[in-house]
Formats: structure tokens, C-alpha cells, sequence
């Protein structure tokens, strides 16, 4: 075979490998998008090099916050599996740790070995890679921002000499992919934990607010009806007339407990959501709100039909009331503007606007967004749906509520 057809069929394996670096690119965009923890991240990227790209073993190693902690590994895929994967940790951590993967997470930069039949200081794990048939790695950093590596991606390939400049050129920008989807489901991880415990802030302080409500209002009216229907019973009891003052003072009392436990019972879930369509039902509370805080509210919406699940129609319904009552009580408002529409009949689409004071959706704090709004996006999550904020100061905030008409959730607004 002339050096033109060796050249040529070097060239073709080459591109080869380029095509299958980049279906890897993409698969792991795709397990970024998709991803629920970490770990299943870590395995799902280090799978996908395997499965998809050809290499014959992928595996990341976290580094010590300390400088020459022990790595950790948190996952793997490939050839040789947990074994082969413990002795490369082993002689990661070994006495001189100055692996290939360490290097790399120290330097912050790849470190390449081109041929591991060849003896060399960075790889004293090499036996057990050429017992699996492996001849070249490379190891790659994982870095958040401009910070100093946290970690390491390492790739074992069955040919020497596997990783071309082109190629590193991807692997890089895989790694780079890698190490911001760890620090984005870390940061969805720490939101959730906050939301987590808001929400269970929220629910005492609901809680506490319901015993307050049964025990200083219903309850006091009840000890007071009590007290009124046996001094009634005395009065019968002796033969002697039952004024009917006193029967009117009892009606109205069981009357207020009454108007009470129907005031608890519409703050947990709104009566009128059986009978009322969603749009009825947020103009009923719309009135409600203007007369009694005199706050000019208009409600405009699309004229096109729909319908909502109950479920769905509830939570949109609380998400919403959630966003007016910030509006009220924070935004120092004269005007809220409501707009429901319905776009390309898959989602339904509500805005809550106010010209208020308006706020910094962007804090310096390391602190969770307020409860009305992380209990906002739960709800509208909880029915697949979205919901995001914008505001500024003095320029007023929008919230808007997104919910599917269909079964497909949303992904974005």
C-alpha cells in the first residue's frame, strides 16, 4: 500500500473519530438537560464516552479541598469497570501522587500520554491499563469559572497516539460542559434544599397561624356560645322565659364562628374554584382585593376557550394569588394589571404586573429568593408549568405563570 493510501486512511479514521467525539458532544448536551443528581451526570458523561465515542474507559475523580488530598472517585464506565477503576485511584493516591490525573487537576491543564507500553512517572497504574488492552489517556480538569480545578475527567483509548489536537480541542470543551453541569445541579440541588425549607417554614407558620385562628377566633366565640346556650338551659330549666335578646346574641356568635371557620377554610383552598372557571375565579379575587385595598386592578384576557385539569386549575389559581398578594404588600402599588391569554393552545400563559417599587431580581446575597416567589415556581413546577420574575427598582415587577394545556411540560418560558 503506497504512503498516499496510508495517509488517506489516516486521515479517514481521523474524521471518524471527530464524528464520533462530537455524537458524544451531543449525547452529553442531552444528559445535561436531562440530569436529576450528580452522580447520575458523572456516570451518564463517562458512559456516553464509552458507548458513543469508542474509548474504551471513562472515569472522574474529585480532588480534597485540601492541596494533595486523596482523590475521590464518583464515577465511571468502561472496560475493567470498579476494578480497573480502583487501581487507577490507587495510584492516583499513591506516596508520590504525580498521576496523570492529579497533574491535571493541579495544573489545571490536559495531560496527555500518548504510549503506556512506555514507562513513565505519570502513569503507575500502567500495567493494569495494558492488562485491559488500553495504550494511550488523557486527563482533563474540571474547572468552575476562573476557580482552581475541583476535579479530574480521565479517558483511556485502545490505539496509541489517540488524542489529536482537534480532539483535545472537544474533550476540553466536554470537560468544561462537565464541570458546569456539576456546579448547575449543585446550585438547582442547594435552591431545592432552600425551597425545601421554606416551605416547611411556611407550613408552621400556616399551621400556627391556624391554631392561632381556631384558638383565639373560633375558639373564643365557641367557649362564648357555650357559655350563652347554658345560661339559656338554666333559664328553661326553671320554667322561666328565654330572653330573646340572649337567643340573638347566641345566633349572631354561632354566626361569626361560622363566617371564621369559612375565612380558614377559603385560605387553604378556595370554595369558589369548584363552581368558577379559573378566569371567573381570579377576577372574583381581583374585586375582592381592589375594594378592599383600593389598588386599581385590571383583569384582561384573551377570548379563547380552554380547559384545565383540577389540579392544574388550583395551582395556577394559588401561584396567582401568591404574586398579587406580594404585589400588595410589598410593591407599594397603584396599578396591577392581570393578563391571561392561551398561546398556540399548549400552555396557557398568566402575568401579574405592578408599577411599584420594585426590587433586584439579581441579589449579591448567597440567600434563596423570597418565599412568595420560590412557593410560586413549586406550584407552577408541581403541574409541569413554569414561572419567572422581572423587575428593577422603581420600574415596577412582572410575574409570569406558565401551566401546559397539554401533558408535555414546560421547559422553558
Amino acid at each position: 500500500m503506497t504512503d498516499g493510501h496510508l495517509q488517506c486512511r489516516q486521515t479517514e479514521e481521523d474524521l471518524r473519530r471527530l464524528d464520533r467525539t462530537h455524537a458524544v458532544l451531543s449525547r452529553c448536551n442531552r444528559s445535561l438537560a436531562r440530569a436529576l443528581d450528580e452522580r447520575a451526570l458523572l456516570n451518564a458523561f463517562c458512559a456516553n464516552l464509552v458507548e458513543v465515542g469508542g474509548y474504551g474507559f471513562a472515569w472522574v475523580g474529585y480532588a480534597g479541598e485540601r492541596h494533595g488530598a486523596p482523590l475521590r472517585l464518583e464515577g465511571h464506565a468502561g472496560r475493567g469497570d470498579a476494578a480497573f477503576a480502583a487501581a487507577v485511584l490507587a495510584g492516583a493516591n499513591g506516596d508520590d501522587r504525580r498521576s496523570a490525573c492529579r497533574v491535571a487537576c493541579e495544573a489545571g491543564a490536559p495531560v496527555i500520554l500518548r504510549d503506556l507500553s512506555i514507562p513513565c512517572a505519570l502513569a503507575p497504574w500502567a500495567a493494569a491499563a495494558l492488562d485491559q488492552s488500553y495504550r494511550s489517556m488523557i486527563a482533563l480538569p474540571l474547572r468552575a469559572d476562573q476557580t482552581a480545578p475541583f476535579g479530574n475527567f480521565s479517558i483511556f483509548a485502545d490505539t496509541r497516539d489517540a488524542f489529536d489536537v482537534p480532539e483535545v480541542a472537544l474533550l476540553a470543551e466536554l470537560a468544561d460542559d462537565l464541570a458546569f453541569g456539576i456546579q448547575t445541579v449543585r446550585t438547582r440541588d442547594a435552591q431545592a434544599q432552600a425551597v425545601r425549607r421554606l416551605r416547611n417554614d411556611a407550613e408552621r407558620e400556616a399551621r400556627g397561624h391556624l391554631a392561632a385562628t381556631l384558638h383565639d377566633g373560633v375558639g373564643q366565640t365557641m367557649q362564648a356560645l357555650n357559655l350563652g346556650l347554658k345560661q339559656a338551659r338554666a333559664l328553661a330549666e326553671h320554667g322561666e322565659t328565654v330572653p330573646v335578646a340572649l337567643l340573638d346574641r347566641l345566633i349572631d356568635e354561632a354566626g361569626e364562628a361560622l363566617r371564621e371557620l369559612r375565612a380558614v377554610s377559603c385560605e387553604l383552598r378556595p370554595l369558589f374554584l369548584e363552581r368558577l372557571s379559573l378566569l371567573d375565579a381570579i377576577r372574583h379575587q381581583c374585586n375582592e382585593t381592589a375594594q378592599r385595598t383600593g389598588i386599581n386592578i385590571q383583569v384582561s384576557a384573551t377570548d379563547c376557550a380552554f380547559t384545565l385539569d383540577d389540579q392544574v386549575k388550583e395551582q395556577c389559581f394559588l401561584a396567582f394569588r401568591e404574586a398579587l398578594s406580594n404585589a400588595v404588600r410589598h410593591a407599594a402599588a397603584s396599578r396591577i394589571d392581570v393578563l391571561l391569554r392561551v398561546r398556540t393552545n399548549d400552555r396557557l400563559i398568566l402575568a401579574i404586573s405592578d408599577n411599584g417599587r420594585g426590587f433586584d431580581t439579581h441579589p449579591t446575597g448567597a440567600g434563596p429568593a423570597g418565599l412568595g416567589l420560590c412557593m410560586i415556581q413549586e406550584r407552577a413546577v408541581g403541574v409541569h408549568g413554569r414561572s419567572c420574575v422581572r423587575s428593577s427598582p422603581s420600574k415596577g415587577t412582572i410575574v409570569r405563570i406558565c401551566v401546559p394545556l397539554t401533558k408535555e411540560p414546560i421547559l422553558c418560558l
